[in-house]
C-alpha cells in the first residue's frame, strides 16, 4: 500500500471514530450507558486501526489489533500504557 493510500485510509478510520465517539456522548446523555460503552469501545478499536494502517497493517479481528497495538506501541513506548488499559476488555 502506497503511504498516500494509508493516510486516506487512517484518516478514514479517524472520522469513522469520531462519529462513534460522538454516538457515544449522544447515548450517554440519554442514559443509554451499555450502548455508550460499546460506541466509546468502538471509537477506540477503530482509532487504533486508524493508526496501525499508517504502519501499512490491518486486522478485523479485535484480538489481532489489540495484539499489535500492545507489541508495536505500548510495549515499545511509544504510546504510555495507560491508554492501552481499557482497550483490551471488550464491553458485553
Amino acid at each position: 500500500m502506497k503511504e498516500e493510500e494509508k493516510k486516506i485510509l487512517s484518516d478514514y478510520r479517524l472520522e469513522s471514530a469520531d462519529e462513534r465517539l460522538h454516538s457515544s456522548k449522544v447515548l450517554l446523555e440519554d442514559g443509554s450507558y451499555k450502548d455508550s460503552i460499546g460506541r466509546s469501545y468502538y471509537a477506540i478499536f477503530t482509532a487504533v486501526r486508524a493508526l496501525i494502517a499508517l504502519d501499512g497493517k490491518d486486522f478485523s479481528k479485535h484480538s489481532s489489533v489489540i495484539s499489535c497495538f500492545q507489541r508495536e506501541y505500548v510495549k515499545t513506548g511509544e504510546i504510555d500504557p495507560k491508554y492501552s488499559k481499557y482497550f483490551g476488555k471488550f464491553p458485553k
